[in-house]
């Protein structure tokens, strides 16, 4: 399971800037709390330390100015940093396929898995019966708040395998099934089972891209809830 985290210079800026909203709303709600302390003596010749709170007006506006634009900073910043890991789509795969001559409904298939960060893990060539090819896989999709925190969807591709377009021979005729990258193994056992994964784990499924065996290359990606192809330029 690869579970990517988003990186870049836009996503330091705004790692800053909420550490800066942070810091703007702490030092707000000290703004507002803070007293001074008055030392005199008393009747009996003690020295007193007598801790007093200021509220005066200019303090107040002062600090709730600064609680506003700490506030604004981080609301900006969360909504920002939604629509990068929305928009953020991690490059998955390679796929082109094309129809064999003389052997109907048999593709020749070439794959080439990628890294997260696009660089190639494997490339080999399958023989595939059907007309158009499905790449499978698992999608761990976390908790929002991990979204904001520049951490992707998880994900695995586990399986590659044919569909034929006549609905009656896809019932009746044999299947290709490739197992990729050992398969499920317990996938969707250990996430729904395990007692960690409910405050991180929105949900855990199956997704697949589908695309027909039409000679083009196609470019597979993940996004936040599924692999989709899309034809490479």
């Amino acid at each position: 399971m690869m579970i990517p985290v988003i990186s870049g210079w836009f996503q330091l800026v705004l790692w800053l800037a909420a550490a800066v909203g942070v810091a703007l709303l702490l030092s707000s709600i000290v703004g507002l709390t803070r007293g001074h302390t008055v030392r005199f003596i008393d009747e009996h010749g003690r020295h007193v330390h007598l801790r007093r709170r200021q509220l005066g007006a200019k303090r107040v506006s002062g600090g709730v100015l600064l609680l506003i634009v700490a506030l604004a900073l981080l609301w900006v910043t969360s909504m920002a940093q939604s629509y990068l890991g929305l928009t953020a789509d991690i490059p998955v795969a390679q796929v082109r396929a094309t129809q064999i001559e003389g052997m109907p409904h048999m593709m020749s298939l070439e794959l080439t898995q990628l890294d997260s960060s696009g660089h190639e893990l494997s490339h080999k060539t399958y023989l595939v019966k059907g007309d158009r090819w499905l790449l499978q896989g698992n999608i761990m999709k976390f908790a929002p708040w991990m979204n904001m925190l520049g951490i992707h969807s998880g994900y695995k591709l586990t399986r590659l395998s044919g569909q034929y377009d006549d609905p009656n021979m896809d019932s009746n005729e044999k299947h290709t099934v490739v197992v990729l990258n050992g398969g499920d193994d317990d996938f969707f056992k250990r996430t729904y089972k395990a007692a960690w994964s409910s405050p991180f784990v929105d949900a855990a499924y199956g997704n697949a891209a589908i695309a027909p065996a039409d000679g083009l290359p196609y470019n597979i990606f993940v996004s936040q809830t599924g692999f989709y192809p899309k034809p490479a330029k």
